[in-house]
């Protein structure tokens, strides 16, 4: 079950999704595993530190986050992945590393331009065991969420 507050906030934000539960999937490979769905529609959310402060860098599965591609398009002077102290606890009633990409949490969200055009992705809900189906052209309108051209890199 998905923790309240993450089903209160997609309610009140008339965000429609649709919720599967599955094994515990940590790495974001294995939950597009267990959900049956191709890497390229997992949104993985990085937490990144721009210029102190921090913001969520979304990408498929399969990919890592171009810290330099989102330095030039937000125009700060430093980009860099967050390291976990600086953020923890920020993320409350979520599993460490299930954080879905989400407006509840307060940070500015940045997704892959590839994965903003899928027509439905799959997040995480707050648990390694829950997964949400979302619409994404909703999810951008409703997160704000701002689409970096070639964010995500492929790691080969």
């Amino acid at each position: 079950m998905i923790p309240e507050p993450i089903d209160r906030y997609l309610k009140q934000h008339h965000l429609a999704y649709e919720h599967t539960v599955h094994v515990r999937a940590v790495p974001a490979q294995r939950l597009a595993a267990a959900e049956h769905v191709s890497g390229e529609r997992i949104a993985k959310p990085v937490v990144v530190d721009l210029d102190g402060r921090l913001a969520l860098a979304v990408v498929s599965a399969t990919q890592r986050v171009d810290l330099e591609a989102l330095r030039r398009v937000t125009g700060a002077e430093r980009a860099a992945l967050a390291p976990e102290p600086s953020f923890q606890g920020r993320f409350p009633p979520c599993e460490v590393g299930a954080e879905p990409p989400l407006g509840l949490f307060g940070l500015p969200i940045f997704v892959d331009d590839a994965l903003a055009h899928e027509p439905w992705i799959v997040v995480r809900g707050g648990t390694h065991e829950d997964a949400l189906r979302l619409d994404t052209a909703a999810w951008l309108r409703s997160e704000h969420v701002v689409p970096v051209e070639r964010l995500g890199l492929h790691p080969f």
